[in-house]
């Protein structure tokens, strides 16, 4: 029995599913490119807004001789101050002597239509004391 009606059909095949799948490659290796650079950003930015919150510092009782303790008020307001300042949204634990941080980030994707990713990353920073007394 002869199939000379089916020639070519692996061909036409060929050329109508290789863009297709040459599409979605280039899309998957951009757009995951895209996420894995927010992510990054994003840890980035919670790692620095926790930095910036353990600086809170209550500034009345260190002057008064007191120990170096984390005001919690003036640490969210830092850090929420830095999250501002960058257009962020984030949630701020602060407890004890640490402040954390968690950031979002929304990214819409360019080359599948799969819809925005959202990206977080959290992040801790501690205030640390400096020397109290000379040791010896």
């Amino acid at each position: 029995m002869s199939r000379r009606g089916e020639r070519g059909s692996v061909t036409l095949l060929f050329v109508l599913v290789m863009p297709a799948l040459m599409i979605g490659l280039v899309g998957l290796v951009f757009d995951g490119g895209s996420v894995i650079t927010a992510r990054r950003q994003a840890l980035n930015e919670a790692e620095q807004a926790a930095r910036a919150g353990a600086q809170g510092v209550a500034v009345e009782e260190v002057r008064d001789g007191g120990p170096q303790e984390l005001d919690p008020a003036r640490a969210e307001a830092a850090t929420r101050a830095y999250l501002d300042a960058l257009g962020r949204d984030g949630d701020i634990e602060v407890d004890g002597d640490r402040v954390r941080v968690t950031v979002r980030i929304q990214r819409s994707r360019q080359i599948l239509p799969l819809g925005p990713v959202t990206v977080s990353a959290t992040a801790e920073a501690r205030n640390v004391r400096g020397v109290v007394a000379a040791e010896g």
